[in-house]
């Protein structure tokens, strides 16, 4: 994610958003540690990244890198999801389609703002996964998360998303039923359990049937 560092707050909530449904973000005000080359370390990740996130807001525009950072995205053909809160795309990604950005903004008891914003998270995430080059990478993300789900609600979101998954591989398979095992946030919920029930009549032949019987007995109880 590309932001100044005016808006540190509010990309620190963005990507909190997104890990939540297991993603890798890398801001550099936050990721870097003082010791490192950190021009050297924002080139390396903006090679290595699957998605470029600029995050438009006024003062995106004054920051000294955000400019840069986003013209090496374009010219290593990055995805690129602009975010738009304040400011439209221009330059480099003035014909790319924004994301207009909702957020949530509250005051703590030390009276600091902090932001919410996992629904627009989950929209760019759902975004992501439309795109067929990604939709791979995005699987492990989406398993990882899925196990980790804090809630019904939660659990039936990402259940939505890996319901766009025709096949899953033997390690993801496991993954997804020990999560869902140790997790009653999942199997008490309802879209999750009707997947999982449909998920393992698919793949029984890859699940142990020690733990297909005890799934089993704990979707069907609910």
């Amino acid at each position: 994610m590309s932001y100044s560092s005016e808006d540190k707050q509010l990309a620190g909530a963005i990507k909190e958003g997104f890990e939540h449904y297991g993603m890798d973000v890398f801001l550099a005000h936050e990721d870097i540690t003082p010791s490192a080359e950190w021009q050297e370390t924002i080139l390396k990740r903006l090679k290595q990244t699957d998605v470029f996130i600029p995050l438009l807001t006024n003062n995106f525009k004054e920051s000294n890198w955000t400019d840069q950072e986003t013209g090496i995205a374009v010219a290593n053909r990055k995805l690129i999801v602009p975010l738009r809160v304040d400011i439209n795309p221009y330059g480099f990604i003035a014909k790319v389609q924004a994301f207009k950005f909702k957020y949530d903004t509250s005051r703590g008891s030390n009276g600091s703002k902090t932001y919410s914003c996992w629904d627009s998270c989950l929209e760019i995430t759902k975004l992501i996964l439309n795109k067929k080059k990604l939709r791979e990478n995005l699987k492990d993300c989406l398993i990882r998360s899925f196990a980790k789900s804090n809630s019904f609600e939660d659990a039936n979101k990402k259940t939505e998303m890996l319901e766009n998954y025709e096949a899953f591989s033997k390690e993801q398979i496991e993954e997804i039923v020990k999560g869902s095992i140790e997790n009653r946030q999942i199997y008490e919920a309802y879209k999750a359990g009707v997947f999982l029930k449909k998920f393992m009549t698919k793949y029984k032949k890859h699940i142990n049937s020690k733990r297909k019987k005890e799934l089993m007995k704990l979707v069907s109880s609910k």
